[in-house]
């Protein structure tokens, strides 16, 4: 994935921003459900919350909160809850459809760098269908920035298409985009991307966390939820910290 496939996207229509955000589960017309669409997203963001134990004390981040509507869960129950994407159009989105809540902050950010969150200042964060996007150096990039913003303890819940778990026989997520991807952009951030989980619990530890869980959702045994502890800060060498 490069910057410039996220950025290509036009979100110019409340379709086409449906479509980016939760995918072609809910049809040709989303926008016609939208409804049923906050209602199903909101309730997965009520799951994030009880396993990361939002509560009023927190300061919370949505990395990639795209519409807002697993956002809103957390709005509920935190003391601050900053959106954070990388397309203006859905901040905008994201704004409206919060706009009830006044715990709530918006920022702007480029590829995995997050200016305008200072230094260890986060409880919690999640991010709901971004790190499925992710090829190995992404989440290699990501993770470092988000240790950054994360209190020591600090918790990370995020979901990847987990490579190791793949069956071709009975491919759930994967199988729609290996479709995609023989006629796309190699590295299209609007394509899924297999990343190993065992992969990730060899790195997760070289940036700094701990994996406390990670589980296959129901009825898509490919994809994974991850729980990562923040521990310390990355232990870097290098030439990896002379492109950070």
């Amino acid at each position: 994935m490069t910057t410039k496939t996220w950025y290509k996207h036009e979100l110019d229509t409340v379709r086409t921003m449906l479509s980016t955000c939760i995918g072609p589960k809910w049809g040709e017309r989303p926008e016609e459900r939208i409804d049923e669409i906050r209602a199903s997203r909101y309730g997965y963001g009520k799951k994030i919350c009880s396993v990361l134990e939002i509560n009023d004390q927190d300061t919370v981040a949505d990395f990639g909160s795209g519409c807002g509507f697993v956002t809103r869960a957390a709005c509920e129950l935190a003391q601050q809850v900053h959106c954070i994407d990388l397309n203006l159009a859905f901040l905008d989105f994201t704004r409206n459809e919060l706009s009830d809540f006044n715990n709530t902050s918006f920022h702007h950010i480029g590829y995995a760098s997050i200016p305008n969150i200072e230094n260890e200042s986060v409880d919690k964060v999640f991010s709901t269908a971004v790190f499925i996007h992710f090829l190995y150096y992404d989440v290699l990039f990501n993770l470092i920035e988000l240790n950054r913003i994360l209190k020591p303890g600090g918790l990370l819940h995020f979901d990847i298409l987990d490579a190791d778990a793949i069956s071709l026989e009975h491919a759930t997520a994967f199988k729609n985009h290996a479709l995609m991807y023989k006629g796309t952009v190699r590295g299209d951030g609007n394509t899924l991307q297999p990343f190993s989980l065992g992969a990730l619990k060899k790195l997760a530890p070289q940036l700094g966390f701990e994996v406390l869980g990670a589980s296959h959702i129901n009825g898509a045994d490919d994809v994974a939820e991850i729980l990562l502890k923040k521990t310390g800060k990355p232990q870097l060498p290098e030439w990896l910290k002379q492109i950070i």
